[in-house]
């Protein structure tokens, strides 16, 4: 007892000491980073890697093709840290509402991991292809799981889906890559996040203009708030201009971005110029009505 309480007053000197010699404090501002600004936001994106992204309006969360196991030697894989965060439900990644799968591609889902998440947390609702269910189901998915499934074809009218108080529309545009991905159905999302936050993920859609004319309608029913769009359709000013002709975005963030950004840069020239990509996992974009917030 005699040595704890001389060990607290030698403690306690030393820091009168060091009181009396401190400098004044600087009241000089200090830059703080996007993404440290980012996190006193309540409405946020923050990319996963790959086209995985999660966006959060105060209390509601939602997760896009967060999952996933093959990165095919070209794109970004969640790390190791948010992978692990995210399957624990450990903060920012705690009480998800809803989780979203594109399509069956093990570069968007892996159906061992994903079912484990629903396992794991079974108040989370799951918007999937049917293509996605389906293997899940054979990996041993639940009956008893909140489980949306989607069998839509390119041509058909858009999905309309309640999720406890969050509103999604889908429709089916054909992916990327022409005839090779024909029979994959990649289902694009419009949610309504809040009156003010509508959000689109597209998933790989194709490059093609028509698939995009087709759902005309649909695209203009609504804002547009914020677009998560595969990078591919930035490339050139063809594909930017029907991709602002029919989608019309408030605001737009590239996904699907490789991680070899300097063969982008020498292979598309100026095309990305000016295009806001997420490129690093744990990244932050502040959504506001500003479009360059969090930049």
């Amino acid at each position: 007892m005699g040595f704890s309480r001389n060990i607290s007053l030698l403690a306690l000197l030393l820091f009168l000491l060091g009181s009396c010699s401190a400098p004044a404090p600087d009241d000089t501002p200090k830059p703080v980073s996007a993404t440290q600004q980012s996190d006193d936001h309540h409405r946020t994106a923050r990319y996963l890697g790959n086209a995985g992204v999660m966006v959060q309006d105060g209390d509601t969360k939602l997760l896009f093709d967060p999952l996933f196991e093959n990165n095919f030697e070209t794109y970004q894989l969640v790390p190791p840290r948010i992978k692990g965060a995210l399957m624990l439900g450990s903060a920012p990644y705690d009480d998800i509402d809803v989780l979203f799968i594109s399509h069956a591609h093990d570069d968007h889902f892996a159906a061992d991991t994903v079912l484990a998440y629903l396992q794991t947390f079974p108040q989370v609702k799951l918007v999937a292809p049917k293509q996605a269910v389906d293997k899940l189901l054979a990996a041993g998915l639940s009956d008893t799981a909140q489980v949306f499934s989607i069998d839509q074809s390119p041509s058909d009218l858009p999905v309309l889906i309640q999720a406890g108080d969050i509103f999604i529309e889908a429709v089916t545009i054909p992916h990327s890559g022409g005839e090779r991905f024909a029979e994959v159905r990649n289902t694009v999302y419009r949610v309504q996040v809040a009156k003010d936050l509508r959000v689109l993920h597209l998933g790989d859609a194709t490059i093609e203009t028509e698939p995009f004319a087709v759902h005309k309608v649909f695209w203009g029913r609504q804002i547009n708030n914020l677009v998560f769009t595969p990078y591919w359709l930035y490339k050139n000013r063809q594909r930017r201009a029907a991709l602002d002709l029919y989608v019309r975005p408030e605001r737009a963030i590239a996904i699907h971005v490789p991680t070899a950004l300097s063969d982008l840069k020498n292979r598309y020239g100026t095309a990305l110029d000016g295009v806001d990509m997420f490129t690093r996992p744990g990244e932050i974009r502040v959504l506001d009505t500003s479009p360059s917030a969090g930049q």
